[in-house]
């Protein structure tokens, strides 16, 4: 019998050797007197099954580590989209600080998912970015997010903020609020036919305001409701705004604010256009420190939450509260 050497050359028949015996072998074994120990002949073949094989002292390969989520920010077009929702569209014009607007499981039920905007010391934005004639600004985020009405002259707005307990407001900062657009091409300029926003905003500490840049030159810019409310820190707010634009040459607009369902503050005849093509863009959404010097630039390190944007051609009102547990 042909063996798997050279051809022709005879062999054992090798069907009954196993790892010992092979090894044995290969190794020139010989039987240790007085042990019963010895090499398995070939005339008495070793079932495989009956032995009893060394302990295997090779440490388990361990599992791969399962990768961490990845982090998901405005950044990241689909994420926007799915953040902000069908009714609301990012756009890429004047934007900063996308990587630091970090989409988050909510933990609040009244929304799935809320932005954690990071506010790093010593981070400028970008001065080609700056829009409305605005001074420097500091950290957070900036995006425009048009809405996918057909052009309105009113609009209502809802979203949820939430300073941190123990937030160091400094001298002040931005928030969202409304932009305007020219109604046939629906183009956000800063001319005067078009240059309008109503952005919430801190200043000297908690004190809200709505800093409104118009389309006048007699008054382009509003500080409007001075001293009628103050942030409040370590929950969730539900803020509202309301405008309606005043029809060109009349004093006849509306701005109004609520909190937390309470309206806050009603500024009659609020006039901020000279043409009736301007009309309500979207939501401007902003979280900064600034627009001032570097004063106005946080001194440690800050955060901010926002949530839940949406808006309507009515007062929206805040969502029901969780029940307490």
């Amino acid at each position: 019998m042909s063996g798997p050497g050279r051809p022709g050359e005879a062999g054992p028949d090798r069907r009954g050797w196993t790892r010992r015996a092979l090894l044995a072998s290969s190794l020139g074994a010989f039987a240790l007197a007085g042990t019963g120990c010895g090499l398995v002949s070939d005339d008495q073949p070793f079932d495989p099954a009956s032995e009893i094989l060394p302990p295997d002292t090779a440490a388990p390969v361990a599992a791969p580590a399962t990768t961490a989520a990845a982090r998901r920010t405005l950044a990241d077009p689909a994420a926007a989209k799915e953040f902000f929702g069908k009714d609301l569209v990012a756009r890429s014009r004047s934007s900063f600080g996308l990587d630091r607007a970090e989409i988050m499981a909510s933990d609040d039920p009244r929304f799935p998912k809320f932005l954690r905007i990071s506010l790093p010391v010593d981070a400028m934005n970008p001065a080609d970015a700056r829009i409305y004639g605005d001074g420097p600004t500091y950290g957070g985020t900036q995006v425009f997010v048009d809405h996918t009405l057909r052009s309105p002259y009113e609009l209502y707005m809802r979203y949820y903020l939430r300073f941190p307990e123990g937030f160091a407001f400094g001298k002040g900062g931005r928030l969202p609020g409304f932009f305007g657009t020219i109604v046939k091409n629906r183009q956000r300029t800063e001319t005067l036919r078009s240059g309008l926003a109503t952005r919430f905003a801190w200043r000297d500490g908690d004190e809200g305001i709505v800093y409104a840049n118009t389309a006048r030159t007699d008054h382009p810019i509003n500080v409007i409701g001075k001293g009628a409310w103050h942030w409040p820190a370590g929950r969730w707010i539900c803020v509202e705004q309301g405008v309606k634009l005043n029809f060109e040459g009349f004093a006849d607009g509306v701005l109004l604010v609520w909190l937390d369902g309470q309206l806050v503050h009603k500024e009659q005849s609020f006039n901020p256009r000279i043409s009736n093509d301007l009309r309500i863009g979207g939501i401007l959404v902003t979280a900064t420190f600034g627009d001032g010097g570097t004063s106005f630039a946080p001194t440690s390190p800050q955060t901010m939450d926002l949530a839940g944007f949406t808006y309507g051609t009515a007062r929206l009102n805040p969502l029901p509260k969780p029940e307490a547990t």
